[in-house]
Formats: C-alpha cells, structure tokens, sequence
C-alpha cells in the first residue's frame, strides 16, 4: 500500500472521508449535537484542518484516498487563532451558534494549554488521521502514520497526540505511544487523552491491531 502526499485537487474527496470517520467522534459529537447540522458542516470543518496541515504541516493520504492523516513538524506545532482564520476557520461561530462555538473554543484552548506544558521541546505532532469506515482493520492507519514516524526517528524527536476516544488509546500504544496525561474538558462530558511516543518507544504488534482510529 502506497501513501503520498495529498494534493489539493484530493482535498474534497479526503473532507469526505474525515466526515464519515468523524460523525460519531467524541469532540464533533459536542459541538455538533445536532445530527443534521453535523452531517451538512462536518465535512467543511475538516476540510479546513486539511487547509491547515497543507499550509503549516505535511498531509498525507493513500491513491484511492482512503484515509488521511495530518502531521505538524517541529516549529508549527502551535495552532494559533490567526493561523485558523488564514486557513477557512472564520465562519465556524456563525455555523456552531454562539453556545456552541463557545464550548468549542473552551475545548480548543484546552487543549492548546495541556499540549503546550507537556510538550515545550521541538516534536512532532500527529494533528489528525483518519480512515475511510468501509476501510478500517486493513492497515490503512499504520501505513498512513509511518511517515511521519519515520520522519520524527530520523530527526530523533518525539510524537505528540491527542484523542477523544477511548477505543483508540490501544491503537496508538501498539504502534509506540503512551498516555501522559488523561484531561476532562470543564463543563462537558468530554476528555481527551494525550499520549507520546519517544524514539525509543518503537512501534510493537502494529500488523495485529485494528485501524478503527480517529483523532
């Protein structure tokens, strides 16, 4: 299985995919609680993630694109709210409601704390990866986050993520991570858990373990 770089003509088949990956993901299910509004938005909200991992990161897929993961390099791994505007972020308050976009932006700066005091030092971070449902338990995931492991090993550096998911906190440890810290966003039942892997954590087990992951 091949994996390349995405190229913007892929960029609205590759929100498509995120979307369906998504739809049931803890964080979009809180700000999204409508499962309409969810369905119509979802994939132009991830699709402007992809904006921002083409513009400040490296984003990579497979030919048929059957999944996509979003990696930050060293030195833009800090996601800034003018860096979001740049990248098609600026209607999300219109599209979530005044309540909503508030809880999500308590979620994103959060978020943006915890990664900030965990991980002060050059890294690399795992923003996003996702794979097509219909895809899923095929090794899509495993083959889709080697680069940018391969990359963080060659530069002897870390990776960093965050996940909502619970059922996906094994799919990282398989593959060298561990969690660092488990933390409940204040006012939602919501938490996520945020995990490393160092480069003496190789990845063990990876043919064996299961592709169901988003984060």
């Amino acid at each position: 299985m091949d994996v390349i770089r995405l190229r913007q003509s892929e960029k609205k088949l590759a929100a498509r995919v995120f979307a369906r990956s998504f739809f049931d993901y803890p964080l979009m299910v809180t700000i999204y609680p409508d499962r309409k509004r969810r369905a119509r938005y979802l994939g132009w909200h991830l699709g402007s993630m992809i904006n921002y991992g083409l513009r400040y990161g490296e984003v990579y897929t497979t030919p048929d694109t059957a999944g996509v993961a979003i990696w930050l390099p060293p030195g833009q791994t800090h996601c800034t709210t003018w860096r979001y505007i740049l990248t098609g972020f600026l209607p999300v308050p219109f599209l979530l409601g005044f309540k909503q976009h508030g809880l999500n932006t308590r979620c994103d700066n959060i978020l943006i704390k915890v990664h900030d005091e965990l991980m002060p030092g050059p890294h690399w971070y795992l923003w996003a990866i996702a794979v097509d449902p219909d895809r899923q338990g095929m090794g899509v995931g495993t083959k889709l986050m080697q680069y940018g492991l391969e990359n963080a090993d060659a530069q002897n550096l870390p990776c960093y993520l965050e996940t909502h998911d619970e059922k996906d906190v094994l799919f990282y440890m398989k593959r060298g991570f561990y969690v660092l810290r488990i933390q409940q966003i204040p006012g939602a039942d919501l938490r996520f858990w945020c995990m490393l892997r160092e480069l003496s954590k190789r990845p063990t087990g990876a043919e064996n373990a299961s592709d169901d992951v988003d984060c």
